[in-house]
């Protein structure tokens, strides 16, 4: 039986080549290839402003028009794949990828390589809101959880090597950012064929509901209970200071530490290596110590680390370079050891499988709400009164998010997913009357959400 037989039916054998784990790590390249992307255009920011002439503005732009497409991607595509199935999306959004991220790499001017980033945002943001809700599905028992755990791990790896193959880029070459942007291209080729035997999930051929109208009514029934809308929130407060941080670091680094771009990419390197490790804790924790302890720590740790550089940068000119990154190396090691995990897992697995990517994609459009917010903020804040006032805006949004998720009722999500006895689907109490017909909402084993 072929690989993909094997999925559909859902065969799940025992050894290490089992479907559901071959098809959770083609799911989760895609991850690993969007995250490495996001950080091959933190890389370009600076030698573009040089070469092209770019004001302060042009230059954030072009960092936040990915966000701008990542929100798009997240919110045409979850609900979509609620309607239509996980596999055909994951397939064709990694071609747009493709497309536009090779396109952007020989890109003649500021307009092309801006059109680019933005068509290449809706592919990352449709990936994000696909992915996680796929593997929730294909994966057996309580597994959906780790196994999503392990695929963030491996997005820190992404960024990690974006942030080092650029540094020798721009050091061998000053078109080295269009190298860098055009491996990221690459890097996807070989995906787009694997995803095509990966099978679709079986539990949404058994659940998914056949109408748009039922998708909007149980969306909207979630949202009334305000766990979308919670869980929405945290995403949102995370996001200001990770796709802040993680689209603006070389830039940063170059900028306070008065370090060229090729040295401020090493830097970002050596501190985002951190995340490593931290990643690594939390897919040894997650399942041990619960969300909300995770979330708690990763928010306080980051929103500390953060407000501690933020106040050194503005009562000093000369900050040293080793404080700078160890601070900075706190505030990602405390993001990637618990809410960089939390905020993403969350919703795939509370979430029923009737709206559970457009659920998946509502959260995750307000983290790139978020991820704007905070690149652009920082950019205007920065430009006023210095980047110390910039990284202030940072750890504000963790402190805030480490106080809401405190006040919040304290839960934890399972990793099963359970139909009802005798595997007949149910609505829950929750939904809308009438939305009951073929494929209505099975039960999801789980508690209070750890995202309040």
């Amino acid at each position: 039986m072929d690989f993909r037989s094997r999925v559909d039916r859902g065969s799940l054998p025992t050894d290490d080549a089992t479907p559901w784990r071959g098809a959770t790590a083609l799911a989760g390249a895609g991850i690993f290839v969007g995250s490495f992307d996001l950080g091959s255009i933190s890389i370009a920011l600076r030698p573009l402003a040089t070469q092209w002439h770019l004001s302060t503005l042009l230059v954030t732009m072009l960092g936040t028009v990915t966000l701008v497409g990542m929100v798009a991607g997240s919110l045409g595509t979850g609900m979509l794949t609620d309607r239509i199935g996980r596999r055909r999306v994951l397939v064709v959004d990694l071609i747009a990828f493709v497309v536009s991220g090779a396109i952007g790499a020989l890109a003649p001017d500021y307009g092309v390589l801006l059109a680019c980033r933005l068509v290449t945002g809706v592919a990352i943001g449709t990936d994000f809101a696909v992915v996680f809700p796929y593997v929730a599905e294909i994966a057996p028992g309580d597994r959906g959880g780790r196994a999503m755990a392990w695929i963030m791990w491996s997005a820190n790896f992404g960024v990690l090597l974006s942030y080092g193959t650029g540094a020798i880029f721009l050091a061998l070459s000053a078109q080295g950012w269009r190298i860098e942007l055009g491996l990221g291209a690459a890097l996807a080729v070989p995906l787009v064929a694997l995803r095509r035997r990966i099978g679709e999930s079986r539990r949404w051929e058994r659940e998914h509901l056949t109408s748009w109208r039922q998708i909007v009514r149980h969306t909207v029934a979630e949202a009334r209970q305000g766990s979308l809308v919670a869980m929405a929130t945290n995403w949102f407060l995370y996001q200001v200071s990770d796709q802040g941080l993680t689209l603006l670091l070389p830039l940063i680094l170059a900028t306070i530490l008065s370090r060229s771009a090729a040295n401020g990419a090493l830097g970002a390197t050596l501190v985002k290596a951190v995340t490593i490790p931290a990643a690594l804790l939390t897919v040894l924790l997650i399942d041990r110590v619960g969300y909300r302890p995770l979330q708690l720590a990763g928010f306080a740790g980051r929103g500390v680390a953060l407000g501690v550089l933020g106040i050194l940068l503005l009562v000093t000119t000369h900050l040293p370079v080793a404080v700078g990154m160890a601070l900075l190396g706190l505030a990602f090691f405390f993001g990637a050891a618990g809410p960089d995990k939390t905020i993403v897992i969350a919703p795939a697995l509370a979430y029923p499988t009737t709206m559970r990517a457009s659920g998946q994609g509502l959260s995750e459009a307000a983290g790139r709400v978020g991820g704007i917010v905070g690149v652009t903020g920082y950019g205007i804040l920065a430009g006023i009164a210095g980047p110390g006032a910039g990284v202030l805006l940072f750890a504000g949004t963790c402190l805030l998010g480490y106080a809401l998720t405190l006040a919040g009722r304290n839960g934890t999500i399972r990793g099963t997913i359970r139909p009802t006895a005798a595997g007949t689907p149910t609505v829950p109490s929750s939904a809308a009357p009438g939305a009951a017909a073929p494929g209505a909402v099975a039960t999801v084993s789980r508690s209070e959400h750890p995202a309040r």
